[in-house]
Parts: structure tokens; C-alpha cells; sequence
């Protein structure tokens, strides 16, 4: 067997009693003899094992690497989820002056622990001013119209709350965004839940290396949720965004682009969780699982990880 795999790459494995097994790729002894795939399924009907499988080159008949589509073509989350944040999207408020509404959305913001935030286009950085603020809880999306009320609406609260701890901030890449924020607008943002670090974390876990390109909302919203990559529009026409009143048509896309992004964090921070959690059950069963003697053998090497616990955080 050839060393020619990346870790987290999808192989299918025949073996010499005409089995076909399906897994991604974990890592490969030092004399090739041995190959270990995780998310393994025995072809065509089993469901994925958990843990770790190995498999020897005396059994092995032939290997074969798969060619995967970057597009995730099924929901992983429910329809009717789905549904509810698509409704969610559709009751925006669209604020453009410091009145009771302005304020009634930023005591609603205050009350959260988390908030989502998208300029969509603050893509310039600190080359020009955001002509909007997009900021929702979980059950409401508030559209602040900043070219419109300028440094009030910043001096009114919002400056006041993107730079408290509490909410926390979810944004996908908030590099441009925060200088956007800082050199534009005196507003220093604080306490942030940046997706996009999520998923490159995730990916450095599951393939051992970082990647050389960061993925876009659309892009992560299809890979954690199953959205299609043109469920949302990232990319805006300047011009409109800047004409004033502000197009309905502006107004619905930037709704729709930060409705899934509470969704997604609590997916990415899941996923980031996943070794923790199972190197805590890993602990948990330690002792309990086995028998009286070798249990009492286990106290006595209280000073070491249990010997499964590199396999049991790996993903």
C-alpha cells in the first residue's frame, strides 16, 4: 500500500473476500502494512462505525480514492428549521432614525447572549464607510440604515453595544468588518463568535493541516447545514446599497444573509466541542467498564491518560 493519502480523504477498501468498505482516511503504519480509516461502512447498506477500524495489506485486494463534490447536496438540518428561519428573515425591521423603535431593537439585542452581526458590504475595510448595520437575535432581524443616521445611531447605543462583552458577537470573517468598524466609526468590536475560525479549526482537526483558503458563508452554510451555495448573496451591488430610500430587494438579501448564521454557530461550536466531549466520555467509562481487577490496575496509573484517549479525540 502507497502512503498517498490525506487525512479526512474518502477511500473505498476491497478486500480479498469481496468486501467493500467505505471510509476516510486516519493514518497508515510506518511499514504500509496496516491502513486505518474512521466514519467506516461496509457497503452498500451498513451504517457508519464509530472509532477507529483498521485493516491489513494481507486482506486488502485494492484501494481506491474517491473524488467528493465540495457541495452537500442534503439538509442537515430539519425542513421545518429551515422553514422557521426563512420566515424569520422575511419580518425584518428596517430602523433609519434614533426613535422608539431604535431603541426598543437595541434593548432586545442587550437581552441576548448572542447576536449575529453582517455589514455585507464593509468589504472595502477602512476605505469607506458601512452604509448599513445588520444585527439579529435568534428570533428577529433589525436592518440599522448607518448612511441615514451616521455617527447617532453609533452614539445612540450601537457603539456602546458592539463593544460590550456581552452579547456576543457572530460574524463570518470579521477582519474587514472590525476595520471597518475601528477606522470609520470610532467602534471597537469586541467579544466575537467568527465562524469562519471555526470551520478552520475544524478542518485543521480533521485533515491534520490548515487549508490554504478560507471558505465563505455560502460555502460554510453548505457543508454545516446542507444549503444549497446560492441560498444567499454575498456579493452586492454597491451602487443600490448606497442609494437611499434603500431597495426592498437590498433590504430582503441582507435579511436572508444573516438569518442562518445563529444556526451555524451552534453547528461549528458542536463540532469544535466533539474531542472534548469525547475525551470526557472516554473518562467516564475508564474504570467503570471493566472488572473489579483491572480496574484496581487503572487506579494505580491515575498520573496517565487512559490508553484509548488519543483515539477517543480524534475526529
Amino acid at each position: 500500500m502507497d502512503n498517498l493519502y490525506l487525512k479526512g480523504e474518502l477511500l473505498q477498501v476491497y478486500t480479498k473476500n469481496f468486501e467493500v468498505i467505505e471510509g476516510r482516511f486516519y493514518e497508515m503504519n510506518l511499514d504500509k502494512s496496516r491502513l486505518s480509516l474512521y466514519n467506516v461502512k461496509e457497503l452498500p447498506q451498513s451504517d457508519p462505525t464509530e472509532g477507529v477500524c483498521h485493516y491489513y495489506n494481507s486482506e486488502i485486494r485494492n484501494i481506491v480514492k474517491l473524488q467528493e463534490n465540495d457541495e452537500q447536496k442534503h439538509l442537515k438540518i430539519s425542513q421545518k428549521e429551515c422553514e422557521e428561519i426563512i420566515k424569520i428573515s422575511k419580518k425584518y425591521i428596517y430602523i433609519n432614525q434614533v426613535d422608539n423603535a431604535f431603541h426598543e431593537a437595541l434593548e432586545d439585542l442587550n437581552q441576548c447572549d448572542y447576536i449575529a452581526l453582517s455589514t455585507d458590504c464593509a468589504n472595502k475595510g477602512r476605505k469607506w464607510k458601512m452604509p448599513f448595520l445588520v444585527l439579529a437575535t435568534p428570533y428577529q432581524i433589525y436592518i440599522f440604515d448607518t448612511k441615514v443616521m451616521q455617527y447617532h445611531a453609533f452614539d445612540a447605543g450601537l457603539k456602546k453595544l458592539l463593544e460590550s462583552e456581552v452579547p456576543k458577537k457572530i460574524v463570518h470573517d470579521c477582519r474587514k468588518i472590525s476595520d471597518c468598524l475601528y477606522h470609520k466609526h470610532n467602534v471597537k468590536l469586541k467579544s466575537v463568535f467568527d465562524t469562519q475560525v471555526g470551520d478552520l479549526i475544524i478542518m485543521k482537526n480533521r485533515n491534520g493541516c490548515l487549508p490554504n483558503k478560507v471558505r465563505t458563508l455560502s460555502k460554510c452554510l453548505n457543508a454545516y447545514l446542507g444549503l444549497k451555495v446560492n441560498t444567499i448573496h454575498e456579493i452586492l451591488d454597491v451602487e443600490l446599497c448606497n442609494q437611499r430610500p434603500l431597495a426592498v430587494k437590498i433590504k430582503e438579501t441582507l435579511a436572508k444573509n444573516i438569518a442562518y448564521l445563529h444556526r451555524l454557530s451552534e453547528v461549528i461550536n458542536d463540532e469544535m466541542a466533539l474531542p472534548f466531549l469525547r475525551g470526557v466520555q472516554c473518562y467516564v467509562e475508564n474504570l467503570r467498564a471493566c472488572d473489579d481487577y483491572k480496574a484496581w490496575e487503572l487506579c494505580g496509573k491515575d498520573q496517565q491518560p487512559p490508553k484509548d484517549f488519543k483515539s477517543a479525540i480524534e475526529y
